[in-house]
């Protein structure tokens, strides 16, 4: 009895430290919930097939992943109101093109390729075919964001000073109200290795791009005119507007830029629509990096 006690104490005590903590719920999109445990096998299956950002990134593995795999669910269930087919067939069709599945093999043989492509992915069958039905909504939704980029739009062409404290912004602030040039100060003290060195001279910029408080003083300040502080999500700037332009013809580069804003636009109203919660722990943070770190030690 007092080993069979032991024993049961032993077996409690690795459910409650190594399987229990798989099942605990990362990431809920609407009513799916996502576990750790699904999170750990994406994670191998991503770095696995060349994915190198998590290895880049160690730290921030667990967010990147988990701003993916929540960009991917929404992606699949906003797919139907694109006119995305992502049914069982549609998403066994993309398995048989992936796999090179004969075109007249019939169901047994797919199943086949199929549970051996299940098995060598190392993740779920469900987690396989979320894999996949998230390429087929990529693939069809990016298209039509990029195909329906506008032509022409508002544009501004400006300088800026980027600077990440605020004594710092301040300081050149001033700086430029005691009547300094823009373009030295930005030479001088700005942080956005891209532009420092021309003054922080930009190229046209489309109204709807720059985040928000950014864009609203770009085209709200009269020409010439140098703004205040600006707070941006990472970093303060301080612009000066040298030109701007209505409806000015769109290139190449401004049509994805504002293909990804409509995009991400659609992503954010239905992420609101459908409900989304995270509740990424230290303790998951910590398991998925050493995720990372074995992963990446085995493909050294």
């Amino acid at each position: 009895m007092v080993l069979l006690a032991v024993a049961l104490i032993a077996i409690f005590g690795y459910y409650q430290t190594k399987v229990r903590p798989k099942g605990e719920t990362v990431l809920q999109v609407g009513n799916r919930s996502f576990s750790l445990d699904y999170f750990e096998r994406r994670l191998r299956y991503d770095i696995r097939q060349g994915n190198s950002t998590y290895a880049a990134n160690p730290t921030s593995a667990a967010a990147l992943l988990l701003n993916e795999i929540e960009t991917e669910e929404l992606m699949r269930r906003g797919a139907p109101e694109k006119g995305v087919d992502l049914s069982d067939d549609a998403v066994d069709a993309q398995i048989r093109t992936n796999e090179s599945v004969p075109t007249n093999a019939d169901r047994n043989t797919f199943a086949v390729f199929y549970r051996e492509a299940v098995r060598s992915s190392g993740l779920t069958t469900e987690g396989y075919r979320d894999v996949i039905a998230a390429d087929i909504a990529k693939n069809a939704i990016q298209p039509m964001f990029q195909a329906e980029a506008p032509a022409t739009a508002d544009q501004v062409r400006f300088r800026v000073i980027v600077l990440t404290t605020e004594s710092d912004a301040q300081a050149a602030l001033q700086r430029l109200k005691n009547g300094e040039d823009f373009a030295t100060v930005a030479q001088q003290v700005s942080e956005d290795t891209a532009s420092k060195d021309s003054g922080g001279e930009q190229d046209w910029l489309p109204r709807g791009v720059a985040e928000q408080a950014l864009d609203e003083a770009l085209f709200s300040l009269d020409i010439g005119q140098i703004s205040d502080v600006i707070s941006g999500t990472n970093a303060l700037f301080i612009v000066q507007v040298e030109e701007r332009q209505a409806q000015r013809e769109t290139t190449d580069t401004q049509k994805s830029l504002l293909a990804s804003q409509a995009q991400q636009k659609w992503l954010t109203d239905l992420r609101d629509r459908v409900g989304v919660t995270t509740s990424l722990s230290n303790a998951q943070r910590n398991t998925l990096l050493t995720v990372v770190q074995s992963e990446t030690a085995k493909a050294q």
